[in-house]
């Protein structure tokens, strides 16, 4: 984000320390195209793994010991794959395996990923380098919402769709990851809406990512050199806010709120009143058009009617505690699916009715779904870990490790509302990762320790 160190462009070159995420990044919209965006995350993992593992003296994040603990939860809990709680879905364990190791792979493509980021070449990759990469991420999703927003049907058949066996393609899931659609159609508001999702495979998780990545445009904004590159990121935060009306992502809205009061009441507590006051003048312009416009008459039409996914969430969740009341420690290992319908057993899928009944449980937020599957201990493992690491960039003046802590502030939010998908939950930790490096590189400026962040050796 500064002029001093490359550009990310060079990350293409193979023998730049960059690459992994470089080739991953910037070509995104080749990879979508071609039905591999969402799979790329954890093909990326795999050189940043070997990387890893010839390297010496690793650093961590903050709070890292929680995080361990809960890896090491989320292993004991596969023992109890073959558990059936009371009113859910009978399965053996061995069918259950695929959707844990797929879940798996994604914790550990996210670890992977952040470990990496941190210990990678601070000369060659300084922290501002990294952020550049989330910024280009940003663009990419704005740019995905408003092809949502303006061409809701378009979608491709993909290479790597055409490729994959028949079977495969008879999950929903599967189909998502790697069949490229601008939108979601949805009848939400009565109207057939298409709601933007690329390059993500669903809108919540184009809504997850957004959250996740606008305060590194503020902090690109913040560091610019010049006037112009400053008014373009701020000009790309106030495109956004159009796809993000039309999402009719509420879980997006309500994340915004809470990032803007955090940093408002931040700016308040370290003395830049200005700042604050600026952000508070700031959002409530924005208030004030959005209502002015049509996109106002959207919102409203959203929040005033009827939202029956309220009543799924909340049953989710509620059944997300029954169940877990079972086993408390160490949960089922995985989801469960509810025995026929929100009303009554009687109604389950079957042949004629693949979208009938059996809601799975627990996947309204990752924090539900942590519950179910990991226990009451596993789940405040995965929050301690993310409270730790917001106590600690909370407590810097750094703008890379601000943009980081309002990334944990709506990250904490989201795990409330979203289930974490591969992409989204390696951007979170990149992030996490951005802002612990941030915080090595302005330890080693004063010469002194970062007191939180140790070596791999050490106790986090």
């Amino acid at each position: 984000m500064t002029e001093r160190t490359p550009g990310i462009v060079s990350g293409l070159l193979p023998n730049d320390p960059l690459a992994p995420l470089a080739w991953l990044i910037i070509p995104l919209p080749l990879w979508w195209v071609l039905g591999l965006a969402n799979l790329g995350w954890f093909a990326a993992a795999v050189p940043m793994s070997v990387a890893l593992l010839s390297w010496r003296g690793l650093r961590v994040p903050p709070g890292f010991g929680w995080w361990l603990a809960f890896l090491l939860w989320l292993v004991l809990s596969v023992a109890m794959l073959g558990v059936t709680p009371a009113g859910t879905v009978t399965e053996g364990a061995g069918a259950r395996l695929v959707p844990v190791a797929f879940r798996f792979a994604e914790y550990g493509s996210a670890t992977v990923m952040m470990l990496w980021a941190v210990n990678v070449d601070p000369v060659r990759v300084p922290a501002t380098r990294l952020a550049r990469l989330l910024g280009l991420m940003l663009v990419w999703t704005v740019a995905g919402g408003i092809l949502g927003a303006v061409a809701p049907t378009f979608q491709v058949t993909s290479l790597t769709e055409r490729l994959l066996p028949h079977g495969l393609l008879a999950n929903a899931y599967v189909v998502a990851l790697v069949h490229p659609a601008a939108a979601q159609i949805q009848d939400v508001i009565g109207t057939g809406n298409g709601r933007p999702s690329a390059p993500f495979p669903y809108t919540n998780s184009w809504g997850n990512a957004l959250g996740l990545l606008l305060p590194w445009a503020v902090a690109a904004a913040v560091l610019a050199t010049t006037r112009a590159t400053r008014w373009w990121w701020l000009a790309l935060v106030a495109v956004s806010v159009v796809p993000t009306v039309l999402s009719l992502n509420r879980g997006l809205w309500i994340g915004l709120l809470v990032a803007v009061a955090f940093l408002v009441v931040r700016f308040f507590v370290t003395g830049h009143e200005l700042l604050g006051i600026g952000a508070v003048a700031a959002a409530a312009t924005v208030l004030v058009l959005l209502a002015a416009s049509p996109l106002g008459n959207v919102a409203e039409q959203r929040q005033t009617g009827d939202a029956p996914s309220d009543d799924v969430r909340s049953y989710s969740i509620r059944r997300a505690f029954e169940v877990t009341e079972e086993s408390p420690v160490l949960g089922f290992g995985g989801t469960r699916a509810q025995a026929g319908s929100l009303d009554t057993i009687a109604v389950g899928k079957s042949p004629s009715c693949s979208n009938c009944g059996n809601l799975p449980i627990g996947t309204n937020g990752q924090l539900w779904f942590a519950v179910v599957g990991q226990g009451f201990v596993g789940a405040g493992l995965y929050l301690m870990f993310h409270l730790a690491l917001l106590r600690r960039f909370v407590s810097s003046r750094s703008v890379l490790v601000v943009a980081g802590a309002a990334t944990m502030v709506m990250g904490l939010w989201f795990a409330l509302v979203y289930d974490r998908t591969g992409p989204t939950g390696c951007l979170e930790f990149l992030a996490i990762a951005v802002a612990t490096k941030a915080l090595l590189e302005a330890g080693r400026a004063e010469a002194a320790p970062v007191p939180d962040v140790v070596t791999a050796g050490g106790a986090a």
